[in-house]
């Protein structure tokens, strides 16, 4: 069985069109994830990694409580001053962290160690514009 010249031609074309494509892909992910990775997708910090995985389902990623779960709690806002527990400061939220809500937060946060707590309490403290001490 002979190919006529314009298959061959044609399956010449997209062959090239592949390899143009897998090349340009290589290349653009060695410069995404070898040169400009922290800038185009940050390393997310321990903090934000504890936060996310225990706290942003009721309080949302940005701290601000807008979740369906809790959409119009006003308790639920960690950005703003007004805290039904504690204080809001540093000390306040790494009491309400470690002694717990026993009817709000999730049991498995009471696994978290001294330095994970410091850690969740920046990143808080960080979601509302301050700097941890």
């Amino acid at each position: 069985m002979r190919l006529s010249r314009n298959v061959v031609c044609n399956l010449g074309q997209r062959s090239i069109a592949l390899t143009s494509c897998l090349l340009f892909g290589l290349l653009f992910g060695t410069f995404l994830f070898g040169l400009g990775c922290s800038k185009v997708l940050p390393k997310r910090s321990a903090g934000e990694k504890l936060y996310r995985e225990y706290c942003a389902d009721c309080h949302g990623l940005d701290g601000g409580g807008h979740t369906i779960r809790y959409m119009g709690n006003p308790n639920a806002d960690l950005t703003d001053s007004f805290w039904k527990y504690g204080g809001g400061d540093n000390v306040a939220i790494q009491e309400t962290l470690r002694q717990g809500l026993v009817e709000l937060h999730p049991a498995s946060i009471q696994r978290l160690d001294g330095k994970q707590i410091k850690q969740l309490v920046d990143w808080v403290l960080k979601l509302r514009g301050e700097v941890s001490p």
